[in-house]
């Protein structure tokens, strides 16, 4: 009889072990399902590319059901993508999340966003009479001092766009609305950023 039990109760367990053993190997592998390739796909414009590290910046739109417009730095899935594409390129690109890592998987050139570049405007077209860096020439003005830092920025694109007589050119024939904003601004935050008007009498067209 005490063999009979004793039989019964290593059956017993057996069988509960070999129940659990099963259950556990039916149950979802909850770690692989939290890390599961997510896919979002949006449009952008291209900022800078960094080929040795393989990653690319873009100032995106909003991409659905992930984030809201933005700029990103992000890592590409095959450096070679980076070979056709420049800074200013407008791009259709997919990306790949999964879990916290994301990586870019496509990227389509679909157009481009003319970069303009105000800097480079002053050196071609205001340098030669203004100076290098606004102090002035033999031709014009310096720009950082004296009557040139009481002008509005809109009576500065008015003059850059007609000209003043014999003083200075008018640019309108040669430089866009554009190009103009873009030069005056660069004059304005660039140059003249460290400059001071203060006691300056206002200057008498």
């Amino acid at each position: 009889m005490k063999n009979q039990f004793k039989v019964f109760v290593i059956l017993t367990i057996s069988i509960a072990i070999f129940a659990f053993a099963c259950q556990t190997n039916n149950e979802p592998n909850l770690t692989a399902n939290s890390a599961e390739k997510q896919t979002y796909k949006s449009v952008g414009v291209v900022k800078s590319i960094d080929p040795d590290a393989g990653k690319i910046t873009i100032d995106h739109e909003d991409i659905a059901g992930y984030m809201a417009a933005m700029e990103m730095t992000e890592a590409v899935s095959d450096a070679k993508m980076l070979e056709t594409i420049k800074a200013g390129d407008k791009v259709e690109f997919e990306i790949e999340r999964t879990g916290a890592q994301i990586v870019i998987t496509k990227l389509t050139k679909i157009g481009e966003i003319v970069v303009i570049n105000g800097g480079e405007i002053y050196k071609m077209n205001c340098a030669e009479c203004h100076g290098g860096t606004g102090e002035g020439a033999e031709k014009g003005i310096s720009l950082l001092k004296g009557h040139a830092l009481k002008h509005s920025e809109k009576e500065y694109i008015e003059q850059v766009t007609n000209g003043e007589g014999k003083k200075m050119p008018a640019f309108k024939d040669k430089l866009s609305a554009q190009q103009i904003a873009a030069v005056v601004k660069f004059v304005r935050e660039d140059l003249q950023k460290n400059s001071s008007n203060e006691e300056m009498p206002e200057h008498q067209h």
